[in-house]
This record gives structure tokens, sequence and C-alpha cells, in this order.
């Protein structure tokens, strides 16, 4: 098992702490070691004092962190245990203790550490990270998810806490659904279609060049995590396969696989994520399919996740994509020559770049006109349910 992504207490935070008066010279000269980088003379200054004070916690705070630095694992816990018998419950030295714990390979008492941590102090949000990090390691998702959702309220503002929260989110793992389309995230089940998808140069070529490559490897090294909930988290993107639905066909069959879909490059600190889409058969071109896809998709990630903004790159040669790109409301930022290599063909690709913004998805007439009569959808009205809605309704609560 991996071993999980643990934080220490971060030694600029506790220089602040230390600043005040009442601490001892010795323990402030040693967190600036620590602050520096330096762990291993924090560690000496701390040892040559000539008089130590074991009553004020940060002395033993600031050396368990040292040692859990150093990889000195064994005795940051040493550490950790006597300054808990001279000090108390202390939520920093119990984090020591998980990061400690943690990097033996010993995830159930670290775990048990955090947890203590967080209930000496639930505004500690290196614990409340730590203890995600445990689960996500444990591939407990929703526990992982259960804990950041918790740890909001008392941490509005810790933005790690709510990247994780966003992440992690279940809502990742719905489907897309109307009466003529339904999108789905892929499964392995979706292996064969996706590889006659990858198969089909033409398509790709307009798609994206580079995903089959990237697709064999991550088979060839069984990732678990290109199909999984974690994708958000660990890949930037989220994958759908599109779906046609067949109402007259028998109950088992009531879907066809036509299409993929895609948002990728998502960055949650700037809410932006790069929306990719194609159907490998052109019997679908001017059906109303590829239009609902991409709107019931903008509506997906503007209304329900909350994105300020979509991104579409468009290769040069693909002048319809281009050009029913832009009739989506998209502007053109950007075309950017010779801009990728395609290593197959040996040539220089040029690119367009194309954004579109949240208010301009909502106020864009011809799309509204267009999601009534396609999605029976209404997408100028703002969902005050967003992800991203619920985090600042957290951060700046209406009184």
């Amino acid at each position: 098992m991996p071993i999980p992504n643990c934080k220490l207490p971060d030694p600029a935070v506790l220089y602040k702490e230390l600043t005040h008066d009442g601490i001892a010279i010795y323990i402030r000269e040693a967190c600036d070691y620590l602050t520096s980088g330096d762990a291993k003379s924090c560690i000496n200054h701390l040892n040559r004092a000539s008089a130590k004070d074991v009553v004020s916690p940060w002395g033993w705070i600031v050396a368990a962190t040292a040692h859990c630095q150093l990889g000195n694992y064994k005795m940051a816990i040493e550490v950790s245990n006597k300054g808990l018998r001279y000090v108390g419950d202390n939520s920093h030295l119990f984090d020591c203790l998980g990061v400690a714990h943690a990097g033996l390979g010993d995830l159930a008492t670290a775990q048990h550490h955090f947890h203590k941590a967080i209930h000496s102090n639930p505004h500690n949000g290196n614990s409340l990270v730590n203890l995600t990090n445990i689960h996500l390691v444990q591939q407990a998702i929703d526990a992982a998810f259960a804990v950041t959702e918790r740890g909001l309220q008392k941490n509005p503002d810790h933005a790690e806490i709510r990247h994780l929260y966003i992440q992690l989110h279940p809502v990742w793992t719905s489907s897309l659904e109307n009466e003529r389309v339904r999108i789905r995230p892929r499964t392995a089940q979706d292996d064969p279609f996706i590889m006659t998808c990858y198969a089909n140069q033409h398509f790709m070529n307009n798609y994206n060049r580079y995903l089959a490559d990237t697709f064999r490897q991550s088979k060839s090294s069984t990732n678990p995590d290109l199909k999984s909930r974690l994708n958000v988290y660990k890949n930037k993107c989220v994958q759908w396969v599109i779906e046609k639905v067949n109402h007259t066909a028998p109950s088992t069959c009531k879907t066809t696989p036509i299409g993929l879909a895609s948002l990728a490059a998502i960055e949650i600190s700037h809410r932006r994520a790069e929306i990719l889409l194609g159907f490998p058969d052109t019997q679908f071109n001017g059906s109303g399919i590829p239009l609902t896809a991409m709107l019931m998709i903008m509506d997906f990630a503007f209304n329900t996740i909350g994105f300020n903004k979509l991104t579409s790159i468009v290769y040069a040669t693909n002048k319809r994509a281009q050009k029913s790109t832009l009739a989506l409301g998209f502007k053109q930022e950007g075309f950017f020559k010779k801009h990728l290599f395609d290593h197959k063909l040996n040539i220089w690709l040029d690119t367009y770049q194309n954004g579109i913004l949240a208010e301009e998805f909502r106020s864009n007439i011809q799309l509204i006109k267009l999601s009534t009569r396609l999605m029976k959808n209404h997408l100028s009205l703002e969902r005050s349910s967003s992800l991203f809605s619920k985090l600042d309704s957290i951060k700046h609560p209406t009184n």
C-alpha cells in the first residue's frame, strides 16, 4: 500500500505562533532553522540548550516536526509521546504522530492520531487534509469526502480542503440525461468502444491525437485511476461516453454508445476546464445530437459544478469544429502556429483556442432558445446550488 501524502505542521505557521512573549529563545531559534529548511540544525540547536522548557508544547512540536522531516519517524513518535505526557492533548503533536506512523506504514494508527488531532482542534486544517489522504490511499472515497464536507464547517477558507471537497464530490459520477442523449462516466466495460474510437484515425485527428497512446499506457500499467471516481482528483479530468437513447429498443438495449466527451485540464483554483466532444460516425452531424450533448455538458460545467470558464482547443484543420464552436458562443482567444507536433505524421499543428465565460453562456439568447427546444431547460437562470456556490455560501454565510 502506498504511503499517503501527509502534511507536517507548517514551520512558517509555527513561527508566527512562536513570536509572542513567553516562548524560550532557544525554541524560537530552533524554529528559525526549521523554517529555513534545515531540520538537522534545528534538532542540534534544541539538544544543545542548557535548560529545557518541557512545559511549553512548542519545543516538542518543533522537535517532532524536524524529526519527521528527516525521516526519523521512530524518534518523532518518541518525542511526540513525551510532549503529550508533559503538555496534554495537542493537535500539532497528534499530527506529528500521524505523519510518523504513516511514514512507517502503520496507516490505522496514523488515522487514529489524525482523528485525535481534529478532536483536539477542529480548526486544524492540516489534520483534516491528512485524514482525507489516509482514506484516499485506502480507497475509502466516501469517507474521504465526508471528512472534507465536515471540515469545511470549521475551515471554510482552507484552500486545500475546498479543492478536495470539489474533486471528491460524487456529482462527478452522475449521468447527464434527456430524452435523446445520455452522457455517463466511462467504465471498464466501455473499453471495446473506446478502442474502436481510437482506431479511427480520422476521428482522432479531429478529437485528440494524443489520447490513444495515453489509453494504451494506462491499460498496460493497470492504472485504476483512469476510470475511477478519483479521476478529477488524480488526473484533472472527467471522461464520458455519449449514448443515443433508443425508445423503441428492448429494455436491455435502451442506449447505444456513439461518442466521447471530456472535461480536461480541470483547474479547481481557477474554476476552469477544457471541453472535448466528438462522434466517430459522421451520420450524427446535423442531427442535433452533438449540439444537445454539448449544451448538456456546458450546463453541467457552469450550473452544476460552477466553473467560471470553459475553453475549447480546436485543430486548425478542423474548420467545421471551429465554426460550430463559435456558433455555441465561444470566442476565439488565440491562434497558435505550430503549437503541437504530430510524431506519427511528422508535422506541426496549428490550433485555435476558444473560451466562454459563465455569464456569457447564461445570457446568450441563441443558446437559451436552443436549450429550450433541445433540452427543455432554461440556461439563463444561475443555479445557486452549484458546488462552488455552496462553497461560497459556507465561506460567506448570509445573515
